[in-house]
C-alpha cells in the first residue's frame, strides 16, 4: 500500500476521509471532464491521503416525465406517481458515472484512495447538496463548475474546506479550511443511489458489490437493498455531527485510520500485468479546448507563426472539397491537421473579397494579442504572393448560428445558451478591457461568429474587421458589419467604439432567449428583434420571450437576468449601456455590485 499522498503537517489534515465532488447531474459531464478534476484533486498533494474515499456526487434535478418532456425532482414526484421514473433514471446516472470511473478507480487504486458514485433526485439543487455533504461527513467538498452560481450559499451553509472546479478544470479552492458555525439548513426527503467504483476491468466473479437505495429524512433513516433488492431493512444512520466531529481528537481519527489501511494491507495486492501511465503534470495543467473531442490548446504561446504555403496545402489535403467547411466574405475555409497533430481551420482569402490586406493584417495582428479561452486562437499566417490564408485552431462544433437557426433535430437547451451568453460576455470583456496595448472592438459580433466546443464553450471568431483602439478619440469608419447588429450610432455616422459591440452583444442576448433571427422578414409585421423584444422585456412578458422550442424547461432567475441585461445593452444612447464587465456582473445576477448602476438606468428606460 503506498504511502500518505500528502504530509501530515497538522491536526486538520488528519481529519479526512471523504472527498466529495459534487456535480449538476442534469448536465452533461464527459469522462475526460471527471477524470481531470480528480487527477487536480490527486495532484494538489494536501487533499487526498491513503484511505480516503472520492465520492462523486451527483445531483439530479430534473428527469424526464413518460410524455417527453422535463420536471422538476420535487418530493411530491420522488416518492408519487413518477417514483419509478425517477429511479430508472437514477440508477442510469449511477451506471453511467461508474463505467466513466474505473479507470480512476484504477489509477486511484495503489494510492490506498476509493472511488464511489451517489446519484441523489432532489431540488432545490444547493440545499441537496449541502444536506448530502453533512450526510456524508466530508472532509472537503469540490463543487462543479456549474453550481457556482450559488457559491456564497455554499460557503455559508458547507462546513468543510470548499473548492472549485473553474472553467479549465482547474481545483481553486475557495476556502481551504473547515469552520464550525455553518448555518443550518432544514433537511428534506430525498432518494439516492450509491455504488463504490469497481477497478477496471471488472472481475469475472460474481459480482458481491452492494448498491443502497437511500431516503434520507432529518438525515436520520436509510433504506438498504441488497444484492437482489428484494430485502430491505432499516436502520438508524451513524450520524455524528460535522460540529463536533471538528473538535475530535485527532489519535482518534489515525487510530480509525491506521485500522482501515491494516484492512485493506489484509487483502492479496492485486497483480497489475501492465505499468499504469504516471500522472503529468504537464497534461493536467494544459487546458482543453473541447472535453468530448480530447483536444487540448496553448493559452500562451509565442507571436502567431508565419507558416509555409506548402505546409497548409499539406495540411488541407491541397485544399480539397471533403476538407471545405464552409465559405463567406472573406473566402472559403478549409480543415486540415499540421504535422504535429494539430487541427486547424485555414481561412483562404478570395481574389475578389471586400476584405482586402489592410484586415488580413489587422486580423493577425490584433489576434496575437488576444489569447483567451472564449477567443478562437489565431495559430499562425501565410502569404503567397496574392495568396493570404489565416490559420486558426479548429473548433469542433460549428456556430451559434446553426446551433440557434439551422439544427432543427438537436433544440439548444437553456443551461446550454445561458453557459454560451456567460461565456461570450468574457471574451468580449477580455477584448474590451483586459487586453494589453488597448481595447479591441470586434465590430462584427454575431451567432455565426461565435463557435462551439462540444463542451458548448462559445468562441468568439472572425476578427476581420477588429479596430484596436489606442485613445479616448472617437473613431469614424466606413460601415461594415451585419444588419440587425449595427448600433445606432454606428450604422448612421460610422462611430465605433466598445460600446458598438456592446450593442451587437445585447442583441444576441435576446437570439439565446427567443430563438428568433435579428432581421427575419418572414414573420409577420417585419419588425427588426429589438422592436419585437423592447415592449415584451418592459412588461417583463419573459413567457412570450422565450424560445417556445425549450418550453418550460428554463430558469427564470437567469431569463430575468439575461432579458434584463440585453435591454440595457440596446439602448440608443451608447452613454447608458454598461461596460463588458457590467454586463458580465449582471448576466451572474450580482445585484449588490450593480445596484446604483441600475437605479441611475432606470429613468431612462421609462423615459423611452
Amino acid at each position: 500500500m503506498a504511502a500518505s499522498m500528502g504530509s501530515h503537517t497538522d491536526g486538520e489534515s488528519l481529519i479526512t476521509g471523504r472527498i466529495v465532488i459534487a456535480l449538476d447531474a442534469t448536465k452533461d459531464h464527459f469522462e475526460q471532464e471527471i477524470k481531470q478534476t480528480i487527477n487536480e484533486i490527486r495532484a494538489q498533494g494536501n487533499i487526498l491521503h491513503a484511505g480516503d474515499t472520492i465520492i462523486v456526487l451527483g445531483i439530479l434535478h430534473k428527469y424526464l416525465h413518460p410524455m417527453g418532456y422535463q420536471m422538476e425532482a420535487e418530493p411530491l414526484s420522488i416518492f408519487g406517481t413518477h417514483k419509478r421514473e425517477i429511479e430508472k433514471e437514477v440508477t442510469k446516472k449511477v451506471d453511467t458515472y461508474v463505467n466513466m470511473l474505473m479507470q480512476s478507480a484504477q489509477d486511484c487504486e495503489g494510492e490506498g484512495v476509493d472511488i464511489e458514485v451517489k446519484i441523489t433526485a432532489g431540488t432545490p439543487v444547493r440545499k441537496v447538496v449541502v444536506q448530502e455533504v453533512i450526510t456524508i461527513d466530508a472532509a472537503c467538498v469540490v463543487l462543479d463548475r456549474y453550481l457556482r452560481r450559488d457559491l456564497t450559499y455554499y460557503l455559508k451553509h458547507i462546513p468543510c474546506k470548499v473548492a472549485l472546479i473553474s472553467d479549465n478544470l482547474f481545483v481553486k479552492f475557495m476556502r481551504p479550511y473547515s469552520i464550525i458555525d455553518a448555518d443550518s439548513i432544514e433537511n428534506k426527503l430525498y432518494f439516492s443511489l450509491s455504488k463504490q467504483v469497481p477497478l477496471a476491468p471488472p472481475p469475472t466473479e460474481e459480482n458481491t458489490e452492494q448498491s443502497v437505495i437511500s431516503m434520507n429524512y432529518s438525515g436520520s433513516v436509510e433504506s438498504s437493498e441488497i444484492a437482489n433488492n428484494e430485502m430491505v431493512t432499516y436502520e438508524q444512520q451513524e450520524n455524528s455531527t460535522s460540529l463536533e466531529d471538528f473538535s475530535a481528537n485527532p489519535m482518534q481519527e489515525r487510530s480509525g485510520r491506521s485500522a482501515r489501511e491494516e484492512m485493506k494491507h489484509s487483502i492479496p495486492p492485486v497483480i497489475q500485468k501492465e505499468q499504469k501511465p504516471p500522472t503529468s503534470r504537464k497534461s493536467s495543467n494544459t487546458p482543453f479546448l473541447c472535453i468530448a473531442c480530447g483536444a487540448k490548446t496553448e493559452l500562451y504561446i509565442k507571436d502567431s507563426m508565419r507558416f509555409s504555403f506548402s505546409e497548409i496545402q499539406l495540411a488541407t489535403d491541397d485544399f480539397s472539397k471533403d476538407n471545405l467547411l464552409g465559405e463567406g466574405g472573406y473566402g472559403h475555409v478549409y480543415k486540415g491537421r499540421l504535422k504535429d497533430g494539430q487541427v486547424i481551420a485555414a481561412k483562404v482569402r478570395k481574389e475578389a473579397s471586400t476584405q482586402g490586406f489592410s484586415e488580413f493584417h489587422s486580423e493577425v495582428y490584433v489576434l496575437s494579442f488576444a489569447r483567451h479561452r472564449n477567443i478562437v486562437m489565431l495559430l499562425g499566417y501565410c502569404c503567397k504572393e496574392n495568396v493570404n490564408i489565416l490559420v486558426y485552431e479548429y473548433i469542433c462544433n460549428n456556430s451559434l448560428e446553426w446551433h440557434l437557426f439551422e439544427n432543427t433535430e438537436n433544440v439548444l437547451d437553456w443551461h446550454r445558451r445561458y453557459a454560451i451568453a456567460i461565456g461570450t460576455a468574457k471574451g468580449l470583456r477580455f477584448l474590451h478591457e483586459e487586453c494589453r496595448g488597448g481595447p479591441i472592438i470586434h465590430r462584427d459580433l454575431r451567432p455565426s461568429n461565435i463557435l462551439l466546443t462540444h463542451d458548448f464553450v462559445p468562441m468568439i471568431g472572425d476578427f476581420g474587421l477588429a479596430k484596436w483602439k489606442t485613445d479616448e478619440d472617437k473613431i469614424y469608419t466606413r460601415i461594415l458589419g451585419s444588419l440587425g447588429y449595427l448600433a445606432p450610432e454606428y450604422a448612421e455616422n460610422g462611430i465605433v467604439s466598445v460600446r458598438t459591440d456592446v450593442y451587437s452583444f445585447g442583441i444576441v442576448l435576446i437570439q439565446l432567449i427567443s430563438g428568433r433571427k435579428a432581421v427575419d422578414s418572414v414573420r409577420e409585421g417585419h419588425h427588426s428583434l429589438r422592436q419585437w423584444a423592447i415592449p415584451l422585456i418592459k412588461r417583463l412578458a419573459l413567457h412570450e420571450l422565450i424560445d417556445p422550442r425549450i418550453g418550460d424547461s428554463y430558469d427564470t432567475y437567469e431569463v430575468y437576468h439575461m432579458a434584463r441585461t440585453a435591454f440595457m445593452c440596446v439602448q440608443n444612447d451608447p452613454e447608458l449601456r454598461p461596460s463588458m464587465g457590467e454586463v458580465l456582473r449582471l448576466l451572474q445576477g450580482e445585484l449588490e455590485h450593480l445596484h446604483q448602476i441600475v437605479e441611475q438606468f432606470i429613468p431612462h428606460f421609462i423615459s423611452k
